[in-house]
């Protein structure tokens, strides 16, 4: 990976030292131990947006259930990549922009 900005910020002079102590005994420069915390902070923060509460998850699974109603009405019947699909948006992995992009590039592919 290449580098492509500089970050700069304030930190208490004790706290940065203890810092560079400790990653000069662990033998890691300090600024890969930088980039590892902010991947993984950011990281936790894609799986605490991607949590769902119950009620949430129960509100998108009748939405997709009245969906593939909707499309048995009509004679049709969802593909197993759709039913996939659905179920990552049930399941809070994505949201319903996505979902919906999703779904329909897979339509005009078709």
């Amino acid at each position: 990976m290449s580098k492509e900005t500089t970050m700069t910020f304030r930190v208490e002079p004790d706290l940065r030292a203890s810092f560079r102590d400790v990653a000069e005994s662990e033998h890691r420069p300090a600024a890969q131990v930088l980039r590892e915390l902010m991947r993984d902070y950011v990281d936790q923060a894609r799986v605490r947006k991607s949590t769902i509460s119950p009620a949430e998850r129960k509100r998108r699974e009748e939405a997709v259930n009245y969906g593939r109603t909707s499309v048995g009405l009509e004679g049709l019947k969802l593909s197993k990549a759709d039913e996939q699909h659905a179920q990552r948006f049930i399941n809070g992995e994505i949201e319903l922009d996505e979902f919906i992009k999703i779904r329909n590039e897979s339509v005009q592919e078709r």
